[in-house]
């Protein structure tokens, strides 16, 4: 899909400070830069091949970022660079969205920080309490047992069953053989197994036991969207997986989304959001239980979601809602996203050979058909040598992913 290069000036000078060396931090900095013209700093803690050699991007890496008080002493260090402007600041990952709520009261005054405050983000990313949180505001989600150790109690459900971490930061920090991103576990037996070697491993946090949701990728939906200062929920756009990555640690990770619009999921996504409350970028999964007819929240993740440029692709730039809300005052009207348009996070001939036939695939083969098609890592004319022979590099990885894990998506033995 042609890139969208017209530029618009904002009502003030700004500056994206962005954080995060991955690939959802440069869809934000394209869309930045779409949308503005602008060059956005992105901070991390290493060079990561999606934000190196871009011509819209400025690196600066220090080893230490992620350490609070290193994190501050950096941003003001540098806050005299963006003197005269409004320094836009926005994780572009969890555990920078919580870093960033804890420490921003210490931050120079010339940072506008695109968060929600420490106590809702914690709330959202324990498993279990986001679990209750649905309960309160009565949007369904999967029934759920948190553990805090390799003992399984007696469920109120029956197999098949998903496992995975209440805190996904400590649950990487303890690496263990065959470990993944999440389980989807046959038997009692195997979730048992599966516990007892998650907490062998050393991790310190509770253990999320669902209910598996039947159904194979293409019932899940995926929701990004922005939350005003005044608590407005200015933007609302759902996408609709069609596939999901299937590598251990990328488990489920989106693949192709097919985005458009749906009144009954927008009017429970914001009935969610306003009863948090919640400021800034978000991004939900969710899916669709045949069984009642109903859309289960599975998470909210307190910045834009990986595959989250499908939205600006379909016409709906997010940057902007950053900059309407720090820096023009707010005076959008809030969207509920509609347009189609297919974002493709891998090649088109792994979509083509490895999405299921449905309705929805075919209609994303005609928007491809159409130019209606994009990718977050390429466009807008970012076109440096370097940066094409890496990520070409990193494109053709996924044709062996596909070839390797597959095929072996069945549920955990």
């Amino acid at each position: 899909m042609p890139a969208n290069l017209s530029k618009a000036p904002a009502s003030r000078p700004f500056v994206p400070v962005l954080l995060g060396t991955e690939i959802a931090g440069y869809g934000m900095a394209r869309a930045f830069y779409e949308r503005y013209g602008v060059t956005s700093v992105v901070y991390g803690t290493f060079p990561l091949t999606p934000t190196s050699h871009s011509k819209f991007i400025e690196v600066r890496i220090d080893p230490d970022f992620s350490d609070p008080d290193r994190f501050v002493e950096v941003l003001n260090a540098d806050a005299g660079r963006y003197a005269g402007k409004v320094a836009l600041v926005v994780p572009c990952g969890d555990d920078y969205a919580l870093l960033l709520a804890r420490v921003k009261h210490r931050l120079d005054p010339v940072y506008a920080c695109v968060c929600p405050e420490p106590e809702v983000i914690e709330g959202l990313l324990d498993k279990a309490t986001f679990y209750k949180q649905c309960e309160k505001t009565g949007v369904a989600h999967p029934r759920t047992v948190a553990i805090s150790g390799p003992e399984v109690p007696e469920l109120p459900f029956g197999a098949p069953y998903v496992l995975k971490p209440s805190d996904p930061a400590a649950y990487r920090a303890h690496p263990f053989e065959g470990q993944k991103k999440a389980y989807v576990l046959s038997g009692r037996a195997q979730l048992e197994r599966t516990a007892a070697l998650v907490y062998e491993a050393g991790y310190p946090g509770k253990m999320i036991v669902q209910d598996f949701v039947p159904g194979d990728d293409d019932r899940m939906r995926v929701v990004n969207g922005y939350v005003r200062e005044d608590g407005t929920v200015s933007l609302v756009a759902l996408g609709h997986p069609l596939l999901e990555d299937y590598s251990p640690m990328a488990i489920g990770n989106y693949a192709a989304i097919l985005s458009y619009g749906d009144d009954g999921i927008y009017d429970m996504v914001e009935k969610f959001m306003r009863g948090v409350p919640y400021r800034g970028f978000f991004n939900i999964d969710m899916k669709y239980d045949e069984r009642d007819g109903s859309y289960r929240l599975f998470e909210v993740n307190p910045r834009a979601g990986r595959s989250s440029f499908f939205a600006t692709l379909s016409g709906n730039n997010l940057a902007q809602y950053a900059v309407d809300d720090f820096v023009d005052g707010g005076v959008l009207e809030p969207v509920r996203a509609f347009d189609e348009v297919l974002w493709l996070g891998i090649p088109r001939s792994v979509f083509r050979r490895y999405t299921p036939d449905s309705p929805d695939k075919r209609r994303a083969l005609e928007l491809m058909r159409e130019g209606k098609v994009g990718t977050t890592l390429f466009g807008a004319g970012d076109r440096d040598p370097r940066r094409l022979i890496a990520m070409g590099k990193l494109w053709l990885r996924y044709i062996d992913d596909y070839r390797r894990y597959f095929g072996n998506r069945e549920l955990d033995a």
